[in-house]
């Protein structure tokens, strides 16, 4: 594990680019608080009203299932697909967001406002789950990526992908996994130079929500 600490977008850029000679593939995970936000799931830090976590996790997909259907202009494949839209739209599940766009995970770090530094984990692997071998996500034994089809704008605009987790109440830790530290000082500044990019919430949210949030960062003094 390797700790940088990103106070200009140079340093940014200059990991980026040492791991572009690597034959190794690097996903990235963007968060405003180093401190707080572990690599844990957000069911594993969600309190549920059943009997087992995996119990109320299958009961949520299947209630989500029933219920969206109608909302989807297509049929997910597979339990793995019907998770990936969940996850997206806000359901507790055993998913972890992660981007191979190493801008976009700087976006999230510093989206909202906060006094301390932010984090970009760095995940490095080139292994990832066989969806032809492990039909159900419920089923693996180990925490590894998943990269899904593009079912979703969101997922194609953020060059989205995942870590599953067999127990999403323990936070995920590997040796593969780099530390990029967000300077506090330098947050606001970084993401100033985003937009500049092309990276902000109205492309990275490609609907009239994310649309009215940019131009609410735009026009006004919110952070």
């Amino acid at each position: 594990m390797e700790t940088l600490n990103v106070n200009c977008f140079s340093d940014l850029h200059e990991y980026v680019h040492s791991r572009s000679t690597e034959r190794i593939v690097v996903v990235y995970r963007g968060v405003r608080d180093r401190v707080e936000h572990l690599l844990t799931p957000k069911v594993g830090r969600t309190g549920t009203r059943g009997k087992t976590l995996l119990g109320d996790e299958k009961r949520m997909l299947r209630l989500f299932k029933e219920r969206a259907f109608g909302y989807l202009p297509f049929t997910p494949e597979d339990d793995w697909e019907w998770l990936t839209i969940a996850q997206h739209h806000g359901l507790p599940t055993r998913l972890l967001d992660w981007t191979r766009n190493p801008l976009v995970a700087a976006y999230f770090a510093t989206e909202k406002q906060h006094d301390g530094e932010s984090l970009i984990y760095a995940f490095k692997s080139n292994s990832y789950v066989n969806r032809d071998e492990c039909d159900s996500p419920f089923d693996i034994n180990a925490t590894d990526r998943f990269l899904p089809r593009n079912v979703t704008p969101r997922l194609t605009a953020q060059a989205g992908a995942f870590t599953v987790h067999p127990d999403p109440r323990k936070p995920f830790e590997s040796a593969a996994i780099d530390h990029l530290v967000i300077a506090a000082q330098f947050r606001r500044e970084l993401k100033g130079i985003l937009y500049k990019y092309g990276i902000h919430r109205a492309t990275l949210f490609p609907d009239l929500d994310g649309l009215c949030k940019h131009i609410e960062w735009l026009r006004t003094d919110q952070y």
